[in-house]
């Protein structure tokens, strides 16, 4: 026994400092693991739900929470809903937002390996869907865009700059009062049911105003009609019953694969003003464009 004990001892010291050794390669790799999640700056993300992916993208000063009734309508869907930077009292970012979300959207999707995620966007939402779907035609999945066009100007890019100018100036150098007016008065014209978009509005006027005036010149300044043809995805276009929507569609007809819908008695929220009749769309069209289950995932 007497022999075995220095043995022994020397055993177990080996095995202790093995372990450490152990130990001390593994615990770098999983922080190092931790901090390689991609964390976006031009947006937040909330996660409802579980099942086949889908993308809510809100419009111009708007909180994800416009998204709540169609995220809660809608099950065995896992739901990323989005507040853009500077909207809604988040921070606001510096450089273009919409093509910084579309750029780190898909950043996102790969680093939570989404498979092509159902992609929803509403006005500068669906601004940005647009694009997407574009842009990276392998990440996106059906699509749907919610009275939003590609492009917000018409084709003398001087003069869209010019109107683009002049519109973010009417939100960047507003005062306090001035932009809460600006507020109640330009987005309260844009709900048939503006009891139910109220309480939006509250949350629109904690919105960075210079993030709200760069983005319309981004959407003024940015043309995407000539992309529109790159989609693959199938594609939904849901439009307010008004007088924008023949441009709408000229838009939505140079998407390959595309439906369009018109909501009646509805107003830019369209989502809100006939909650029935939107989700009667998106059903079907989600329905007929089900989850492909055996399709790969996107190469990271």
């Amino acid at each position: 026994m007497r022999r075995l004990l220095p043995v022994l001892l020397m055993t177990t010291s080996i095995l202790v400092a093995a372990c450490e050794q152990s130990s001390a390669e593994v615990m770098p790799q999983r922080q190092e693991a931790l901090a390689a999640r991609f964390e976006p700056t031009a947006f937040t993300v909330e996660v409802f739900g579980h099942g086949r992916p889908v993308i809510f993208i809100p419009g111009l000063g708007c909180p994800g929470a416009v998204w709540r009734d169609t995220v809660a309508h809608l099950e065995g869907y896992e739901a990323h809903v989005l507040t853009l930077a500077g909207f809604a009292g988040t921070p606001a970012i510096t450089g273009p937002l919409a093509a910084t979300t579309r750029e780190q959207l898909a950043r996102y999707i790969r680093d939570r390996r989404l498979d092509r995620p159902v992609i929803v966007g509403h006005s500068f939402g669906g601004f940005i869907a647009y694009w997407f779907a574009a842009a990276e035609p392998a990440l996106a999945g059906p699509t749907i865009v919610v009275d939003s066009g590609a492009a917000l100007g018409g084709e003398d890019a001087d003069a869209n700059a010019a109107v683009g100018r002049q519109a973010r100036g009417l939100w960047r150098d507003a005062d306090d009062d001035q932009f809460s007016q600006q507020v109640r008065t330009i987005f309260g014209q844009m709900a048939a049911r503006p009891e139910r978009l109220a309480p939006m509005l509250e949350l629109v006027a904690k919105s960075d105003r210079r993030a709200i005036g760069d983005a319309i010149y981004e959407q003024f300044t940015t043309d995407l009609r000539p992309m529109l043809s790159a989609i693959r995805s199938p594609v939904l276009v849901v439009l307010a019953d008004g007088g924008l929507q023949d441009g709408m569609r000229t838009h939505a007809d140079k998407v390959p694969d595309h439906r369009v819908v018109v909501i009646p008695g509805a107003k830019h929220f369209v989502m809100l003003d006939e909650p029935d009749r939107f989700y009667a769309a998106i059903d079907g069209f989600l329905e007929a464009h089900p989850r492909s289950s055996d399709a790969p995932i996107a190469a990271l």
